[in-house]
């Protein structure tokens, strides 16, 4: 069977934006829809008998998955509504800075400068070229920008947008010499990378299951520092705060976080066929062939175009990259024509003053696919 079968896709598309929203396969949807019936069924032993066990173990699993401890990581919604945990938890007050980038995720820069106007912070950019400088290079831009002052520095592990890899463990390195938080944006991250949270010196990092690890929409996870916990307050107060709290856990961090009322957590209670997924399909061993199939499309782009490349050396772990497009196409009809004139999904956006096409290849995507796309991009930049 052709993995792409393994999924839920129309098979007219040419899918190569698994990257936005991901794509969940038939077995894992189906296991996520019996959670959900089991949850209609018998509501009362769904809440009160299976969900704090089945959420410890998602949590005990995923943990193991990015090396961290089941008590130093909770399920949220997305990484966009873990960024807002974090930031509107922070005592933050006139006077006090925060570093993020030039490449940061655009609702999480947006949560960042609703807090910065209700609490009267400063936020400096640490500004990257790209194609990125060197690991020591983008440290000493960080570096250069830390003030007695600056309290968190905030980056993405993998940058949306433009597909870059930053050096998150030598840029925590720095934050945890110079005494500052660091917080990862990993939204990309996970199912692409090799994580392991407890040696990498993060203070938060947080990344979506949704996106590379084949979870049903809504499934994220938020990874806190044992000695940084007490500093994340609930986003919504619920039964697990107060003197009469319920759902007890033992720890203030899973009970002020982890169940805010009645919802469906479906999505949350998962992960092990996620995992399970990724292994059964040796996910691993198959992220070589997509790693070389972005770096074949961005040449073949860059053959097309004549543009420079947007990578010094691109990284052998991505399954995503970006190549250039010409300025003087115009990018909405642009990815509109490849949808409509060819039934291919992939993201063509305007970064800066550059056109940019994002090409995400997954383990269903094949070189014909690839190669239908470069064709496509051939008979429509070519005059």
């Amino acid at each position: 069977m052709k993995l792409k079968e393994q999924f839920l896709f129309n098979k007219e598309i040419c899918f190569f934006n698994h990257g936005s929203y991901g794509a969940c396969p038939k077995e894992i949807f189906s296991a996520y829809q019996e959670k959900q019936r089991f949850l209609e069924f018998q509501p009362i032993e769904f809440f009160q008998k299976h969900l704090l066990p089945g959420l410890e173990k998602s949590r005990k699993r995923i943990g193991r998955f990015i090396g961290a401890d089941k008590d130093d990581v909770i399920m949220v919604k997305n990484a966009t509504y873990a960024a807002n945990m974090i930031i509107r938890s922070l005592n933050l007050k006139a006077g006090d800075e925060i570093l993020i980038t030039n490449l940061e995720y655009g609702a999480c820069l947006n949560a960042w400068d609703f807090w910065r106007q209700e609490k009267g912070f400063e936020i400096k950019q640490v500004d990257l070229e790209i194609p990125l400088p060197e690991t020591d290079e983008i440290v000493k831009l960080f570096a250069e920008k830390i003030t007695s002052n600056t309290k968190a520095i905030f980056f993405s592990h993998i940058t949306s947008a433009t597909a870059q890899l930053l050096p998150m463990e030598q840029i925590c390195q720095l934050a945890k010499e110079k005494n500052v938080l660091s917080i990862v944006d990993g939204a990309h991250a996970i199912g692409q990378l090799k994580l392991s949270l407890e040696d990498m010196y993060c203070d938060f990092y947080f990344g979506n299951l949704h996106k590379w690890l084949y979870a049903p929409k809504g499934c994220a996870v938020l990874y806190a520092r044992r000695s940084k916990q007490h500093l994340i307050k609930p986003l919504i107060t619920g039964w697990g705060w107060g003197e009469t709290r319920e759902l007890l856990t033992g720890n203030d961090f899973l009970d002020f976080n982890q169940f805010h009322g009645t919802d469906d957590l479906s999505s949350y209670l998962v992960v092990d066929d996620c995992i399970d997924f990724y292994e059964k399909y040796e996910v691993e061993k198959r992220k070589i062939k997509c790693n070389k199939l972005v770096k074949y499309f961005i040449e073949e782009v860059e053959k097309i175009t004549g543009l420079p490349s947007l990578y010094g050396k691109f990284d052998d772990q991505l399954m995503l990259g970006e190549a250039q497009l010409p300025d003087w196409i115009d990018v909405q009809k642009f990815k509109l024509d490849l949808y409509d004139k060819y039934q291919i999904e992939i993201p063509v956006i305007k970064w800066e003053d550059k056109n940019l096409i994002r090409i995400s290849v997954q383990i269903y995507n094949t070189k014909e696919e690839v190669d239908y796309l470069i064709n496509a991009l051939k008979e429509l930049l070519i005059k």
